[in-house]
């Protein structure tokens, strides 16, 4: 799961062209071994050869036919609105000082790297306990909503924090600061200000962290009952450009992105939204929005076979983002994104949103074994399927092989004794068995299946 290379810069124009030739030699040698990081194989991935990468290839189940019924998905919209508008209910922090400011208990006495891969000095994490202001924690209660998407953040700082870029599974792009990407619309609880002003700690439906004060707006009760309004669109397409009505751009909708709608405008075949705009004060204004009808739907857009492979559909090829970085998804982030538009509330961990549905386990099994369970007791597209740090989501079989939709970095690969990653790095469709044709595929812990130990069936699936 790493980037363990860096890239070899440019020669003086000063040096000769026999030297100039031995630094690229030089060059081209250092990127092999680094290449060797990775897999030292250039044979495919099968699966993402041999399967469609096309959601609704995998099950026999009628397109339009409701997988959870209009009363259960109705009951689990009004669940995930109040959770999604939970922080403006709010007087107080739901984490304590000690959840809060986990991040400097956990890697203050660790060996952490910056992006130039050196180790960080003592005095960076020093300034990060000052900037955070602990003794005074909580300082603020106020409303406040996302105004673009932004990162939400371990520690208040931008600068990563990685561990060593020379283990497997370490270095780029696992920051350990970076805790989740927060969409543009999300409604905020602001607990904390560090100690220069520039970054609020916040709490979400989903995750708190430390975002920066000029991604959020403040939210007055006028604002507050003009954006809850009951009537929300869920955009189903990644990389909509949202603008206000005099085309000044604002931020990029991606799934999972819920906007409420603004009444409609006689003759205009697009589909308009309020959108939240901060102001020279740093407070919330409502602007309005207009999208065009084919990259948003009106929650909660019915649970069908149809709806959920048209939007998985949308999200595939999507590069890995953990914790959102650089606004793309990992894992748990694919499956709680796609479900939002469907009115579903998922967690943003894996271990957590695994705990949501009827758990059904796994462990004990041989592989064979897990297959046979995971194809009779699943639901596709209501299924989430669980390894250690990772989830997947169910979506049908094929030859008597589950498959699944999920977003991986890499597979674990083992070549004389060095691990390392087969690089995948995006949201992709799979068996539990990747890369099972790669010579350097770690056995047995490489093989997905291996360490698959439970799955879960969402709540409200009719049952079988």
């Amino acid at each position: 799961m790493t980037f363990h290379g860096k890239q070899v810069g440019l020669f003086s124009d000063c040096v000769t062209s026999e030297w100039a030739m031995k630094r690229l030699l030089i060059s081209l040698f250092c990127t092999l071994l680094v290449a060797g990081c990775f897999s030292r194989t250039n044979i495919p991935i099968g699966d993402l050869s041999n399967l469609p990468q096309d959601a609704g290839a995998f099950n026999d189940l009628v397109p339009d036919t409701r997988l959870i019924s209009q009363p259960e998905q109705d009951a689990a919209y009004h669940r995930f609105l109040a959770a999604h508008f939970g922080p403006w209910d709010q007087s107080e922090p739901v984490h304590s000082a000690e959840d809060v400011f986990w991040g400097i208990r956990v890697y203050g006495p660790k060996k952490i790297y910056g992006e130039n891969t050196l180790p960080r000095s003592p005095g960076w994490m020093l300034r990060m306990e000052q900037l955070s202001c602990m003794d005074s924690y909580p300082s603020m209660s106020r409303r406040a909503i996302a105004v673009t998407n932004t990162s939400m953040r371990v520690l208040p700082t931008l600068r990563p924090a990685f561990y060593d870029f020379a283990e497997a599974g370490e270095g780029f792009p696992f920051d350990y600061m970076q805790n989740s990407l927060v969409l543009a619309g999300t409604p905020l609880y602001a607990s904390h200000m560090s100690a220069d002003g520039a970054w609020v700690m916040v709490e979400s439906r989903f995750a708190f962290g430390w975002v920066p004060v000029t991604d959020i707006g403040w939210v007055d009760e006028d604002f507050a009952k003009t954006f809850r309004s009951g009537l929300y669109g869920a955009v189903i397409q990644d990389e909509v450009p949202v603008a206000k009505l005099d085309g000044s751009y604002q931020f990029t909708a991606n799934v999972g992105t819920i906007l409420p709608y603004a009444p409609a405008r006689p003759g205009s075949r697009r589909i308009y939204f309020h959108i939240p705009v901060r102001d020279r004060n740093g407070n919330a204004v409502l602007a309005t929005a207009a999208l065009r009808p084919e990259v948003v739907d009106v929650m909660p857009i019915p649970a069908t076979p149809a709806n959920f492979s048209m939007i998985i559909n949308n999200m595939l090829g999507r590069q890995y983002g953990w914790g959102g970085l650089y606004q793309d998804r990992d894992c748990s982030s694919s499956t709680m994104d796609l479900m939002a538009g469907f009115g579903i509330y998922l967690p943003r961990n894996s271990s957590q949103q695994v705990k949501v549905g009827q758990l059904f386990s796994l462990e004990g099994m041989d592989r064979d074994e897990k297959k046979k369970s995971i194809i009779s007791q699943s639901t596709p597209f209501l299924t989430l399927i669980r390894k250690p740090g990772h989830i997947m989501l169910y979506i049908g079989q094929r030859n008597g092989e589950p498959v699944v939709f999920h977003s991986v970095w890499g597979l674990k690969t083992k070549t004389n004794g060095k691990l390392g990653r087969k690089i995948i790095g995006g949201a992709v469709i799979t068996t539990l068995e990747p890369g099972l044709e790669q010579p350097d595929l770690a056995r047995p812990d490489g093989i997905l299946l291996e360490t698959v130990y439970s799955a879960s069936n969402l709540p409200g699936i009719t049952e079988k």
